[in-house]
């Protein structure tokens, strides 16, 4: 395929007459006539340049050097046409809603912070609060991990299927454990992920009887667990 034979061809794709072309390419209408009649076979590489620009191919396809293909669809040509007809404000409005729908096809998930104390609950260790984090760690800025103030990691089976060995889960430090909710509690001494009874603790693993307290024993709450996090 010659080049002016591949120019009319593009030119019919996008539905594009000569003055059109003439138009965008800025060069003079005897130079673009010679070219799309064949008259000039051996056009400067300049006024190759501007054509192709004007119509949104590469040199090497128009010279033949490479498989000749549109870059864009017949579709995607009839919306590129319809926007170079608006009027600035019109190309504002169509700029605008193309980025809402892009973001919106194409989520960025934003990440927060939180403290990561090394201290594993279910473990018989201490108050997994009185050693300093260990590390920060990135969770995805969700309305239920922004409620969470740390993260600690579990130990033991005790909370399966719940929660496995080694699962990090994230805590709402201040929030009250109401009955049948899970919380981290240190009970005299030796911390615990358990599900909070009546004076007692209860692991979810039913090979585990619950922790009973009385009003002589030290129980303190470190927060409710509000969701395991994903690995």
């Amino acid at each position: 395929m010659t080049f002016n034979e591949y120019i009319n061809r593009r030119r019919k794709e996008l539905g594009m007459t000569v003055d059109e072309l003439v138009e965008r390419s800025g060069l003079p209408k005897g130079t673009v006539s010679k070219i799309t009649s064949g008259i000039n076979a051996n056009p400067k590489l300049t006024t190759i340049e501007a054509i192709c620009r004007a119509l949104m191919c590469s040199v090497d396809d128009a010279m033949g050097l490479a498989p000749a293909a549109s870059v864009f669809s017949f579709s995607e040509i009839e919306h590129i046409n319809k926007y170079r007809s608006l009027d600035k404000y019109g190309k504002n409005v169509m700029d605008s809603i193309l980025t809402i729908e892009y973001e919106r096809c194409h989520p960025v998930q934003k990440m927060i912070t939180r403290p990561f104390y090394s201290i594993s609950v279910s473990a018989g260790f201490g108050n997994p609060l009185d050693v300093s984090p260990e590390e920060e760690i990135e969770i995805p800025d969700t309305p239920e991990n922004r409620k969470g103030d740390y993260v600690v990691r579990v130990s033991g089976d005790s909370m399966t299927p719940a929660f496995n060995d080694g699962d990090l889960v994230l805590v709402e430090k201040d929030a009250h454990v109401n009955e049948g909710e899970i919380g981290i509690f240190v009970l005299n001494g030796e911390s615990f992920i358990k599900k909070q009874g009546v004076d007692e603790l209860i692991s979810v693993n039913p090979d585990y009887p619950p922790k009973l307290y009385t009003s002589s024993d030290s129980v303190l709450c470190c927060g409710k667990v509000i969701c395991r996090l994903k690995k």
